[in-house]
């Protein structure tokens, strides 16, 4: 919207008479600025959706108008001076705060506070002053981490099952399992990924070996929306394998301990043929008797 400043000036004819002409002194453009790309929210956190708009010398809080709506659903808004919260949405109730001290420096951004997978959608921003109006929309999406996997495994003399859960994320993630030479082996386990009542999944992931193994498998959880990977290395060892180091550990703690007696016997031995002649000549002393009362 452009706001044209107009002044009058009469200028005389001669053949004419008086005209009037209206003659532009400024051309000011008003314009409000919002985030270009869709902003990214963590669940449960507070979230600033930007909005800024020029203030100039004209500007007047008593005279603006800031309105945030989704769709036909109203958020926050505020004129006469204050917050006007009569029709906000009930979604968003004691959730939504205006930056007012910063109004004079052209701040219309919201704080929407403990956010959830109910808030994301397209956002309006609506600022109306002295200088002009505006509205612009963009887009919120919400996000939520993995937290660390929880591991499970069931063994028998067959096989082993191992099972990694993780609950609470948000989008939908990638999970992979790989070897010990990095191949992918996920199409050999199990994933089933639900959605609880809040819209987080959860994320049940199994794989079964069989037979007689030794190595390393490594499971990746993936949540592209936040950049973040959950990487879990798993070392497994058959029952052969484990009962050969136990008995190797055994024999090993069985050399230091010979390792450590032999000295000592050794040392002990030699001091007692030392000692040998001089117990022979040694006379104990007679011991005193008491003499008679």
């Amino acid at each position: 919207m452009y706001l044209i400043e107009r002044v009058t000036v009469i200028m005389p004819s001669l053949r004419w008479g008086s005209k009037i002409v209206c003659v532009p002194l400024s051309i000011v453009e008003f314009e409000i600025s919002v985030p270009r790309e869709p902003q990214l929210a963590i669940v449960g956190q507070y979230v600033v959706l930007d909005c800024s708009f020029p203030v100039g010398k004209a500007w007047d809080l008593d005279n603006s108008v800031i309105t945030w709506q989704r769709g036909l659903e109203v958020i926050h808004s505020f004129y006469h001076r204050q917050d006007q919260l009569d029709r906000q949405s009930s979604h968003y109730t004691n959730r939504t705060s205006l930056y007012h001290s910063e109004m004079k420096r052209g701040n219309a951004s919201l704080r929407l506070d403990r956010t959830n997978l109910g808030d994301k959608g397209d956002y309006t921003c609506s600022v109306s002053t002295l200088l002009g109006s505006k509205t612009k929309t963009f887009a919120l999406k919400l996000a939520a981490y993995y937290p660390e996997p929880h591991l499970k495994f069931t063994a028998s003399p067959r096989d082993v099952e191992l099972l990694l859960t993780s609950q609470g994320g948000y989008p939908r993630p990638s999970v992979h399992w790989l070897d010990d030479s990095g191949d992918d082996v996920t199409n050999n386990t199990v994933t089933n990924i639900s959605e609880d009542t809040q819209g987080l999944y959860t994320v049940f992931s199994t794989l079964n070996l069989q037979g007689q193994f030794n190595e390393t498998i490594t499971f990746v959880l993936k949540n592209k929306a936040l950049g973040q990977e959950i990487r879990r290395e798993i070392t497994l060892h058959s029952a052969n394998e484990r009962s050969s180091v136990e008995k190797g550990r055994i024999s090993g703690d069985n050399k230091k301990r010979w390792t450590i007696l032999v000295p000592i016997v050794t040392f002990v031995l030699l001091l007692f043929v030392l000692l040998m002649p001089a117990l022979r000549n040694y006379v104990p002393w007679p011991s005193e008797k008491p003499s008679p009362v």
